[in-house]
């Protein structure tokens, strides 16, 4: 790339952070032709070029990314110990290009995906669909602590007759009725089953695809993650069993256009329910479980303390066999991890950063409003 086209390239972010500072403004928009129309083509092509291939070109990308900075300290080094070399011409280049790269790839994230962040929230969208369908004018509302208690009840009931008739290892702890590509391979059969709920998760995509270093990701504490410049749904297959399926369906839902991780996790969980499976459904109703817990807890702890002890010993022996595991993968690399998604999500326009999941409880509320719990 010529220094003429590096300079030329650095007006590629305040580009971007135009697109989407317009984008904020209009959400129907957005929603009608960009998440639902032009960023729909762009993805299913990109992921079944992706696709192709039958390894992760996230995880590629991540290999050469570390490789190149490790060269790049290495040049740098041996420039600064090098009196031959002039080191103000060599990071006056290097700070071009650094900066060159980062404007070109957050143009291309937010073109090829980052704009979906801006699209109609998906309860109004859940609302809308549902009045539509059976011509009713129901609106949004603020949910009672009762109407919390309630939700939380029932997915306690529904965890534990679920996982009475899951699979489980010698340990007695749960485990998936296949391995884990039989899990991705199963998992776009959720989907079908929502369709008349959120038409707008159609579509033709690629398979998820599993990391082979999953091991390593996890002292990340990052279950998996959706790489918007390949179209590819990644999954740590590393986790517990219990979590790989609603996993795979969250990685899914950003493959689909859904950005926000609330929302993301609303879709994993129907899905899973939705899904002609026990092991995904059981695992959709732990997701909700453990974010209606914590949100019980803060508002009413006797109700949930109350609730909480008619949690079965089996499912408490998967919580408890999930904790243990990450508490394996504790330490700093984790604690960045978390800061740097954090950070992500603050600057997509997620304000309250990672509290924002919190959102997950409304929609589940919202949902069980629309629909009656069965």
């Amino acid at each position: 790339m010529s220094k003429k086209t590096k300079y030329f390239s650095l007006i590629l972010f305040p580009i971007a952070l135009l697109l989407n500072f317009i984008a904020s403004k209009v959400p129907n928009i957005v929603e009608k032709y960009y998440s639902q129309f032009i960023d729909k083509i762009i993805v299913q092509i990109l992921s079944k070029v992706s696709g192709i291939f039958p390894f992760s070109l996230y995880e590629i990308t991540m290999y050469i990314i570390v490789i190149s900075i490790f060269l790049f300290l290495c040049c740098t080094l041996s420039t600064i110990f090098n009196k031959k070399k002039k080191l103000n011409i060599y990071l006056k280049n290097s700070i071009l290009n650094i900066l060159s790269i980062v404007s070109i790839v957050y143009f291309l994230f937010v073109v090829l995906w980052g704009i979906n962040y801006n699209r109609i929230p998906l309860e109004t969208t859940l609302i809308n669909n549902y009045n539509l369908k059976n011509n009713t004018s129901i609106q949004s509302k603020q949910y009672s602590v009762k109407e919390l208690t309630k939700l939380y009840k029932f997915l306690v009931i529904k965890a534990n007759e679920t996982r009475k008739l899951t699979l489980q290892d010698k340990n007695g702890i749960v485990k998936s009725n296949t391995d884990y590509n039989g899990v991705i391979n199963r998992a776009q059969l959720g989907y079908d089953n929502i369709l008349d709920i959120l038409p707008g998760v159609s579509g033709s995509y690629s398979k998820p695809k599993y990391i082979i270093s999953s091991n390593l990701m996890c002292y990340t504490g990052i279950t998996g993650i959706y790489f918007p410049f390949t179209g590819e749904a990644n999954v740590n297959i590393a986790i517990p069993d219990l979590y790989i399926p609603c996993t795979v369906e969250h990685e899914m839902a950003h493959q689909r256009g859904f950005a926000s991780e609330d929302e993301a996790n609303f879709i994993a969980y129907l899905t899973s329910i939705k899904h002609p499976n026990i092991d995904f459904n059981y695992s959709g109703y732990i997701l909700a479980l453990n974010y209606t817990a914590s949100a019980l807890s803060k508002v009413d702890y006797n109700a949930y303390v109350d609730i909480s002890a008619g949690i079965s010993d089996s499912v408490r022996r998967d919580l408890k066999n999930e904790s243990e595991f990450w508490q394996k993968y504790e330490g700093k690399i984790n604690e960045i991890s978390n800061e740097f998604n954090n950070s992500y999500l603050k600057a997509n326009g997620v304000t309250e950063g990672t509290q924002s999941y919190g959102k997950m409880v409304d929609l589940l509320l919202t949902y069980y409003e629309l629909y009656p719990y069965n």
